[in-house]
């Protein structure tokens, strides 16, 4: 062996041995596909909705984009983007645009999902902490629809329990949402989407 070539052999080991080790702590994409009744429902979809607050009677209207796709061992991910109106436009100050996503896990020996944190290497998973207001969420399929739920104990110990349902159709999902306060609703969105190429 060449004066040199030892050193060079062990730091490019323990380097592939560190990256293996590293790739070993990824999330793997793939060990379980989703169920054909939920792979149905990937895809990207546009759409509209109308809102309408229940105690004020006022309506309004979004924009919406919805993606689903498939997660971790025959999960699911969920990405979408509202955009409150004005006046029917997007191009006028007062516009709210709202970003969020949920990742989903089946439930062994259960027909249901339950939400996961992103797995990352680098962080400790914290703990959902329901009676400290973080939402419990899962989720349902019953045919052609996608139940999600969303729990939530509030500061004053009343609860809130959000209901967003997703329904296949020939051009894309229906849309349809309850906010429920203290067993009282005081939203409902109901809305139309195509799926998107």
């Amino acid at each position: 062996m060449r004066r040199g070539l030892w050193p060079r052999i062990t730091v490019k080991a323990a380097l592939c041995a560190g990256l293996a080790a590293l790739a070993s702590l990824l999330p793997d994409a793939g060990l379980r596909a989703a169920p054909p009744e939920l792979e149905r429902f990937f895809g990207a979809y546009v759409g509209v909705a109308t809102v309408e607050e229940t105690k004020s009677g006022e309506v309004g209207q979004r924009d919406m984009d919805i993606v689903i796709q498939p997660y971790h061992d025959g999960g699911f991910r969920i990405d979408w983007i509202n955009v409150s109106l004005v006046d029917g436009r997007r191009d006028l100050p007062g516009v709210e645009r709202r970003v969020q996503a949920a990742l989903f896990e089946p439930v062994e020996d259960r027909n249901m999902y339950v939400e996961v944190e992103a797995e990352n290497p680098f962080r400790e998973r914290e703990k959902t902490r329901p009676m400290r207001g973080d939402p419990v969420r899962w989720a349902s399929l019953d045919g052609p629809r996608l139940h999600v739920y969303a729990f939530m104990v509030l500061e004053d110990g009343t609860y809130e329990l959000q209901i967003y349902d997703r329904i296949l159709t020939d051009k894309g999902l229906d849309i349809h949402f309850e906010r429920i306060v203290d067993g009282e609703v005081v939203r409902r969105i109901s809305g139309t989407t195509a799926r998107a190429k």
